[in-house]
């Protein structure tokens, strides 16, 4: 049961991730008023403006696949050294980095608010759940 409930926690996490991210790439403002606001809650950059359309979509897309992934292992329950197993061990090496990092100096010790408390609060947990999430699916025996 929590292999399966891991397999649906990435899968709806990260497309609904995804889905703001392109929302964002067309133009979508929320949860800011303004380009540079959203930059800055975001991205943790004092920029006027978000990164562009097509970067913006290609995190997107890489955001949705890593929850594919997880869908696959975990719910579909398919396995395969190679093309499941070894993307899920990358991935959960992947967010756990992302999310650890927060919380070490760094590049995001220099990050602008409010998207500096906003990653140490819900940011960097949520995407350790998915690394412990991936790391289930990664490491878990055959069905």
């Amino acid at each position: 049961m929590v292999f399966t409930l891991s397999g649906w926690f990435c899968a709806i996490v990260l497309t609904l991730t995804s889905l703001i991210h392109v929302y964002w790439g067309l133009g979508g403002l929320w949860p800011a008023s303004d380009p540079a606001e959203l930059s800055r809650t975001v991205v943790g950059v004092d920029a006027q403006q978000m990164p562009g359309l097509v970067l913006t979509l290609v995190i997107a897309l890489l955001i949705f696949a890593a929850g594919a992934f997880g869908f696959v292992r975990g719910v579909l329950r398919w396995d395969s050294l190679l093309l499941i197993r070894i993307p899920l061990g990358v991935l959960t090496a992947i967010f756990t980095l992302r999310g650890a990092i927060a919380y070490l100096p760094g590049p995001f010790a220099q990050a602008t608010e409010p998207f500096k408390t906003l990653n140490i609060t819900y940011f960097s947990p949520l995407i350790l759940a998915l690394a412990v999430c991936f790391a289930l699916l990664t490491f878990s025996p055959r069905d």
